[in-house]
C-alpha cells in the first residue's frame, strides 16, 4: 500500500509539509517562551512523532526502489540535524522555579532550528536531483526528523540541567 501515481503522493507530501510547518511554528513558540521541562516521561511526544514519521517513510518507500545515495543523503541530513539539536539543547537557558525545571531558547537556538530545517529541505532537493522519482522522500521524513531533533535537544537540555544540579534526583533519564 505504497504511494500511488494518481495524485495521492502529492497530497500526502503536501500534508506532510503543512504538518511540518505547523510543528515548526509550535516549536519556535515553545523555543522562545519560558517552558517547563518534563522530567518524567520526557520523550512521549518524540516517540509519537517518530512512530508517525517512520510509518510515513515506510508507506512511501513500500513499492519503490530507493537508491543507496538517497538513503545516504537522508542519513546525512539526520546526522547534521542531531548535531544541531544537541548544540541547541546545550545552549538553552535552564533554571529551576521552585520544584519545576524550566528552559528557554534564544536567538541562537532559533537560528539553529531554522538552519536545521533548511538543511533538511536542502537534502530533499539533493535527493530529488540525484534520485529522480523520489521527490517526496525528504518531505515524508520531516516528522521523523523533527522527532529525532526534539528528542536529542531534550537529552542535551536534561544533561545541561544535571550538570548544573538542576535535575531532581528522581529523574533517571537525565543522566
Amino acid at each position: 500500500m505504497g504511494w500511488d501515481a494518481g495524485g495521492n503522493d502529492e497530497r500526502m507530501g503536501t500534508n506532510n509539509v503543512v504538518i511540518g510547518v505547523l510543528v515548526v511554528m509550535w516549536l519556535v513558540k515553545r523555543q522562545l517562551s519560558p517552558r517547563t521541562v518534563k522530567e518524567t516521561e520526557p520523550y512521549r511526544l518524540m516517540v509519537i512523532l517518530a512512530a508517525v514519521g517512520a510509518w510515513q517513510i515506510a508507506s512511501y518507500v513500500e513499492d519503490i526502489h530507493v537508491p543507496t545515495a538517497a538513503w545516504e543523503l537522508l542519513v546525512l541530513s539526520f546526522g547534521i540535524g542531531v548535531v544541531l539539536a544537541y548544540v541547541r539543547g546545550a545552549l538553552v537557558h535552564v533554571w529551576r522555579d521552585g520544584d519545576v525545571l524550566m528552559r528557554q531558547g534564544n536567538a541562537v537556538t532559533l537560528t539553529l532550528w531554522i538552519a536545521s530545517i533548511a538543511l533538511h529541505i536542502g537534502s530533499d532537493l539533493l535527493i530529488e536531483q540525484t534520485s529522480p522519482g523520489l521527490d517526496q522522500l525528504g518531505r515524508v521524513s520531516l516528522l521523523l526528523y523533527l522527532a529525532v531533533a526534539i528528542g536529542v535537544q531534550r537529552v542535551a537540555t536534561l544533561r545541561k540541567a544535571a550538570r548544573l544540579s538542576l535535575v531532581a534526583s528522581r529523574n533517571p533519564a537525565a543522566g
